[in-house]
Parts: C-alpha cells; sequence; structure tokens
C-alpha cells in the first residue's frame, strides 16, 4: 500500500486520532493517541541501531530532529482539524517502525501483527484461552491489528481470565 509522505496528507488519509475522556474533569479529554501509518524505509539510516530498556542506545541528534520534525507535522494536521488541539498538548511521545522493531521483535517493525482478512476477521482470531492450563495470550496478534487491537485483545484476555462480563461495561464508565 502506498502512503503519501505525512507532510503532503490531509488528516484522513491514515492518521487515526482516539480520544480518551478522564473521569476526573468531565468534558475534557485527559489523553490523545495519534497514530500515523510510517514506511520503514524512513527510518532505515538508523536500522543499525537498537534501543530499548536495559540495551539502551542513542541514536543520535538526526533521529531525534526526524522524530521532532514527525510530530510537529502531525500536530499541525490534527490541528487543520481540531484547532484547539495542539496548543493544549502538555507532552507527546514519538515512535517509529525502529521502536516497534526493537520491542515486538519484528523486522521492519511492523505495528500490525499477522496478516489478517478483513474479509473474514473470525477466520484469523486467536482465542485468549489456550490448551494448557492457566495460560493466556494477550497482544496485536489475538484479534484486532495495531495499537487498538493491542488494548481490546488485553479486555478480551481479562473477560476471558476473571469471566467479569461487565469489565467492559466499567470500562465505559471511567
Amino acid at each position: 500500500m502506498a502512503f503519501e509522505p505525512l507532510h503532503q496528507r490531509k488528516l484522513a488519509a491514515g492518521i487515526w486520532i482516539i480520544f480518551c475522556r478522564r473521569q476526573a474533569t468531565p468534558g475534557l479529554c485527559g489523553y490523545h493517541f495519534g497514530v500515523d501509518p510510517m514506511r520503514y524505509e524512513e527510518v532505515s539510516d538508523w536500522a543499525h541501531t537498537y534501543n530499548r530498556v536495559g540495551k539502551e542506545h542513542h541514536r543520535g541528534v538526526a533521529y531525534e530532529r526526524f522524530k521532532e520534525e514527525k510530530a510537529q507535522v502531525l500536530l499541525r494536521l490534527i490541528g487543520d482539524r481540531f484547532p484547539l488541539i495542539p496548543a493544549n498538548v502538555k507532552r507527546y511521545y514519538t515512535s517509529t517502525p525502529l521502536t516497534n522493531r526493537d520491542y515486538i521483535g519484528d523486522a521492519e517493525g511492523s505495528m500490525y501483527g499477522i496478516q489478517k482478512d478483513y474479509r473474514d476477521p473470525l477466520q484469523t482470531m486467536i482465542s485468549p484461552r489456550t490448551k494448557i492450563p492457566n495460560l493466556f495470550l494477550t497482544g496485536q496478534n489475538l484479534n484486532l491489528h495495531g495499537i487498538l487491537g493491542t488494548s481490546l485483545s488485553a479486555v478480551l484476555t481479562c473477560i476471558t481470565l476473571t469471566g467479569d462480563e461487565s469489565l467492559l461495561d466499567r470500562i465505559r464508565e471511567v
């Protein structure tokens, strides 16, 4: 799939924004996720480096500048659609395919896991329950792709583990 470079795109072309409200501040958003696809080739200059907890390695000023430029473009695109957000961002974290590679072990840092078929999603769903007693699975390969899929997978695993089907309702109340 071909993606236009981030700075040439409009918001709807591939950026996901997830708004999460906080119970302590009714009507206000506690945090946002802005997710945008990135090609591995964009970070290939730093492919020889690895950086994760326990094996920290600074990738250098050019890499940090690259991530900051990407973050600013993403904030500008979000601001085009939601003007109040950029000025109210207190902090943000950026990651690249290298971050995914270093933490989840995928050779080119894919954040989508195993290949899924949108025409038949049940074909590639994996149960959190295994044949081994008290061994449960969770993560991006279980049911849906990416960050949201990982979160939903964790909830599904918790429900399977505890048998508490009201968990999702309680999460919605927060």
